[in-house]
């Protein structure tokens, strides 16, 4: 049995609740180091990422879904990751850290280009 205690304290401690701009939501949206520090935790529990949310904050320091800021042409930004068929367990786990990463590091560069803030929701298993 996968134990993600300290992965749900680590992003409950680090993040901003979406339910700022979507009322009822238990995703907590994290800042791109505290992302990447996540993806650790999610390895040493073995748990999947399944894909991720970019957001951002608006000029009063608002979050809303990073497409509403920057346009709807980085709907890219947001990832998912799907199992392969014959993947095995570990190839899988492997790809989904591999593909949230590398969706963190492209989200990033764009909030850079915007001078915005980036923040990342995880989908997990």
């Amino acid at each position: 049995m996968k134990n993600i205690s300290n992965y749900l304290k680590f992003i409950r401690e680090k993040g901003r609740p979406v339910s700022e701009i979507n009322p009822g939501s238990d995703e907590i949206a994290l800042a791109v180091d505290d992302a990447l520090q996540a993806i650790e935790l999610l390895k040493d529990n073995q748990t999947a990422i399944l894909g991720g949310d970019i957001l951002s904050e608006d000029e009063n320091g608002k979050l809303m879904y990073a497409i509403h800021l920057w346009g709807y042409d980085y709907h890219y930004l947001n990832w998912y990751c799907d199992r392969i068929d014959n993947e095995s367990e570990d190839d899988y786990l492997k790809r989904s850290y591999n593909i949230a990463k590398e969706g963190i590091i492209n989200a990033s560069k764009t909030a850079e280009r915007f001078n915005k803030k980036c923040y990342i929701v995880f989908v997990t298993e």
